[in-house]
């Protein structure tokens, strides 16, 4: 349980990251109407799966969670290059929120939801993900370790998460 004062702080600190992120949304990928350039592996569930565990996935219908997903250049990837899958975008920013929905609608990706909605409120989504994807969040979250317990949380017995922090522990400056 958090003492009132840890409480504030990380209350502080979300409200800080969200206003940023409103301020600046991110990523500032250019909005085009098709599905996005080029091909990136680690967002292939069956490459990703296949490079992780060694074998081929038993099946392509699965659940993929965009954990902090700014304004959908990750999503859009996830539902092109997955189109049996269903997928769950989550960010703190509503500002980028809006942008990820007009991306995924302009580039077709249909097969999307989005929820404003933090990391440590992960609890309020049902059921599982078989994939995992959060790509700069963690690092700037007050307790990352929490973070990161709440994503395995959800996590699909025999399913990946693809994490990248920017830094060891969010830390500016490595000892």
């Amino acid at each position: 349980m958090l003492s009132g004062h840890k409480m504030k702080d990380k209350l502080d600190i979300s409200t800080a990251v969200e206003r940023l992120y409103n301020t600046f949304p991110f990523p500032p990928d250019h909005l085009v109407d098709e599905a996005p350039p080029g091909y990136n592996w680690r967002w292939s569930w069956p490459v990703a799966y296949s490079f992780g565990t060694g074998q081929k996935p038993t099946k392509q219908d699965i659940r993929i969670l965009d954990a902090g997903c700014g304004t959908g250049s990750s999503t859009d990837y996830l539902v092109h290059l997955n189109p049996q899958a269903s997928v769950v975008g989550i960010d703190l920013s509503a500002g980028a929120l809006q942008v990820a929905k007009e991306r995924c609608q302009r580039s077709g990706a249909s097969q999307v939801k989005f929820h404003h909605l933090s990391i440590y409120d992960l609890g309020e989504i049902k059921g599982e993900f078989d994939l995992i994807n959060c790509v700069g969040v963690l690092h700037h979250l007050p307790d990352p370790i929490q973070g990161i317990q709440n994503l395995a949380f959800k996590l699909a017995p025999g399913g990946i998460m693809h994490i990248f922090v920017y830094a060891e522990l969010g830390a500016g400056k490595l000892d």
